[in-house]
């Protein structure tokens, strides 16, 4: 572990912005600034421990090839991320990912820790230990664990992590022990956090959610029909929709409404993104099972953070 304390802004920008990602920082009163802070690294990943002791706005310069991960241990923090607003809490994580321009605004009382992981790392586990080909970058999508158990084992790792750096640091240097944490963090958010490899990790078998809760996604996945309901699929999988609505809750911290619908926004932004590039939105749409246009444009912009022909159109573009 490596300590810092500083109320020089500049020297804290840089010593920042050196270990998570170059940055601007706007301050509300830069003499009140005391900056502490704890840094730890391990494998492709960095651990950092930070309070600013006054009011800043954080804008991430460059994130084009690292993942950050936010847990908040005091105060709440609210963040602007490609025009979607979103808040760190204590009882939350959120990942800020590469290539999203996203804007910070930290109050005096924050208190964060922040794990930077690199992309590759990401990739490489998916390859590599889940044979699943990467063809489009890895996202995350904001404020969604699947359950409320992966905040606080997050930060029970991270204190433990923390914890054992001080006790036993010639142990915790070894780069073996560094890649097992390091894959540990990997895997936990691939497997239980939204994101644009779900669907793939899930239908192979690499998460605990029992078999009527597979069965469900499996009939959601083969099928287009956009009048699927959940009475409907508890009676071909011969559950109650209690027992249906409680195991998708638990396992995938979503309704099966919900998985209904993020599977379809991710076929369709798939489509859009890597599809004949001359087809329209509304055939997109209809390729993916969707009818009712109007509502699924804006939960896409909830989603991805801007509308379907704006992904469309930037593709053409490109």
């Amino acid at each position: 572990m490596r300590t810092f304390q500083s109320s020089d802004p500049d020297e804290v920008i840089d010593f920042v912005g050196r270990r998570l990602a170059p940055h601007g920082m706007d301050m509300r009163n830069p003499a009140a600034m005391s900056v502490k802070l704890a840094c730890f690294n391990f494998a492709r990943a960095q651990l950092v421990d930070i309070q600013y002791g006054s009011e800043v706005t954080i804008d991430p310069i460059d994130l084009d090839s690292h993942f950050l991960i936010h847990a908040s241990l005091q105060g709440s923090t609210s963040v602007r991320s490609n025009g979607v607003e979103g808040f760190i809490r204590p009882d939350n994580l959120y990942i800020t990912c590469p290539g999203k321009s996203t804007r910070i605004r930290m109050s005096k009382e924050c208190r964060h820790l922040t794990v930077r992981i690199a992309a590759s790392a990401f990739e490489d586990y998916l390859t590599q230990c889940l044979h699943i080909p990467v063809n489009r970058p890895v996202e995350f999508f904001s404020d969604s664990e699947r359950g409320r158990e992966l905040p606080q084992v997050w930060r029970n790792l991270l204190s433990h992590l923390i914890m054992q750096s001080e006790m036993g640091p010639g142990l915790m240097a070894n780069a073996n022990t560094q890649r097992q944490y390091a894959m540990l963090m990997v895997e936990m958010l691939l497997n239980h956090y939204c994101n644009t490899y779900s669907e793939q990790i899930a239908l192979r078998g690499n998460d605990l959610a029992p078999w009527h809760v597979r069965r469900a996604r499996e009939i959601i996945h083969d099928s287009l029909d956009d009048s699927i309901s959940v009475a409907d699929l508890a009676v071909r999988i011969g559950v109650s929709v209690r027992s249906l609505q409680n195991g998708f809750k638990q396992f995938l911290g979503m309704t099966p409404v919900e998985y209904v619908r993020r599977h379809r926004l991710e076929r369709l932004h798939n489509a859009l993104s890597t599809g004949d590039p001359q087809a329209s939105v509304t055939e997109q749409m209809l390729d993916c099972g969707i009818v009712n246009f109007g509502r699924y444009a804006q939960y896409y912009r909830q989603q991805y953070g801007c509308s379907p022909s704006e992904t469309l159109r930037t593709r053409r573009v490109g």
